[in-house]
C-alpha cells in the first residue's frame, strides 16, 4: 500500500509572528530586536541566558543584547527573569494559548546585587526590567525619557538613568527636569547629562523648586556660554576655568551676555589678546561701581576720559566705547 504526504519543504516546520508585533513595531525595531524575537518565538515556551542569545544570535558588541531585549520588554513582549528571556504578554498569548495559559503566575524575582566600579552602579538588563516592574518613579522615570529620545532608550543610557536615581540620589521627578534641560540645549550623551547630575548634587538640588530655580541660572549660563564662543570665534569648548570665569559673572556678579561681551571686546582692545583672567577684573571693577548697563559703562569710560593712566581704574577706559557699542550693535543686528 502507497502512503502519500504533502511535500511541504520548509512550511513542514513553521511558528507564528503576532500581527500586533508587525503592525506596531515594524518600523522602529532594529535588526537585533527583531532577530531576538524571532529566535524567541521560535523557541516558544523555553527560556534562556544571555550568553546562550549571544551565542546563537551572533550578538558580540557589549551593550546591543541589552538594548534588542529592554525594546520589548518596555513593550510588555517579553519577561527578563534573573537574566533569562521568555516570550510573555498579548503576543505570547497570542502565538502560544496553551503555555500562557499552563503557567502558573511568578512572583516578581529579587534584584540581582549591583556591583559597582569606581562607586558608580554597574546594572544588568535584568537589573533594570526589575527595576522598571516594581518602582513606580523607575517607571515614570524610563517612560518620560524614552519619549525625549524618541525611541528605545539603549543600554548605556539605561543605566545612566538608574545611576541618577540609585547613586546621585536625584528623585525621578527632579531628574527628568534634568533630563529636559539637557535635551532643551542639544546635550544628551550620558557623559554630558552625568556631567550635570554630579553639578546638581554638589548644588544640593534634591526638591522641583530647587531643580526649577537651578535651571533658570543655567539656562542663562548656557545661553552666555555659547554667545560668547561665538563673539570669540572658538571653535572649541570653554576650559574648566573659563566655565568657572563665566559662572561667577553670571551667576555670583549678575552680569548678562551683553556686558561680559563688552567686556571681552575691551580685553582685546587693550591687551590685543583674548583674556578671561584681565575681562574678570573689568567686570569686577563694574561690579564693585554698580555698571550693570552699556550706557553706565560708557558714561563710567567718558569719566576717567583724560585721567593720568595711573589713576585710571581697569573698568575704566580710554578706548572709544562709542565705536566698541556700534560693533557689538551690529553683531547682534
Amino acid at each position: 500500500m502507497m502512503n502519500y504526504s504533502l511535500d511541504a519543504g520548509a512550511w513542514n516546520s513553521v511558528f507564528a509572528v503576532p500581527a500586533s508585533v508587525v503592525d506596531k513595531y515594524i518600523k522602529l525595531a532594529d535588526g537585533n530586536s527583531l532577530k531576538l524575537l524571532l529566535f524567541l518565538l521560535r523557541h516558544g515556551g523555553e527560556s534562556f541566558t544571555e550568553e546562550q542569545l549571544r551565542e546563537s544570535l551572533g550578538i558580540k558588541r557589549d551593550g546591543e543584547l541589552e538594548d534588542a531585549a529592554m525594546f520589548w520588554f518596555q513593550r510588555g513582549v517579553i519577561r527578563m527573569d534573573e537574566g533569562e528571556l521568555i516570550p510573555t504578554g498579548e503576543s505570547a498569548q497570542e502565538v502560544l494559548p496553551e503555555v500562557a495559559a499552563a503557567e502558573p503566575e511568578q512572583k516578581p524575582s529579587s534584584v540581582r546585587r549591583v556591583t559597582e566600579n569606581n562607586g558608580a552602579a554597574i546594572y544588568t538588563a535584568g537589573d533594570i526590567a526589575q527595576r522598571i516592574k516594581t518602582d513606580g518613579a523607575v517607571d515614570f522615570l524610563f517612560k518620560e525619557i524614552q519619549q525625549l529620545y524618541g525611541r528605545p532608550l539603549k543600554n548605556p543610557e539605561s543605566r545612566m538613568a538608574l545611576q541618577i536615581t540609585d547613586y546621585y540620589g536625584i528623585p525621578a521627578e527632579v531628574a527628568v527636569m534634568l533630563y529636559k534641560f539637557c535635551f532643551k540645549i542639544g546635550k544628551t550623551t550620558p557623559s554630558y547629562i552625568e556631567a550635570v547630575a554630579k553639578d546638581w548634587v554638589n548644588e544640593n538640588i534634591r526638591t522641583v523648586e530647587e531643580a526649577d530655580a537651578h535651571l533658570v541660572k543655567m539656562e542663562k549660563r548656557f545661553s552666555v556660554e555659547e554667545k560668547l564662543r561665538r563673539a570669540m570665534d572658538l571653535k572649541t569648548k570653554f576650559s574648566p576655568t573659563q566655565l568657572n570665569f563665566i559662572k561667577c559673572w553670571t551667576e555670583d556678579w549678575g552680569f548678562g551676555e551683553d556686558m561680559i561681551i563688552l567686556a571681552h571686546e575691551i580685553t582685546l582692545d587693550r591687551t590685543g589678546s583674548m583674556s578671561f583672567s584681565y575681562t574678570n577684573k573689568i567686570l569686577e571693577n563694574w561690579k564693585n561701581s554698580g555698571i550693570y548697563t552699556q550706557d553706565a559703562a560708557k558714561r563710567d569710560a567718558q569719566e576717567h576720559k583724560g585721567k593720568p593712566a595711573k589713576q585710571q581704574e581697569t573698568g575704566g577706559s580710554s578706548i572709544n566705547m562709542d565705536e566698541i557699542l556700534e560693533d557689538l550693535r551690529k553683531q547682534y543686528q
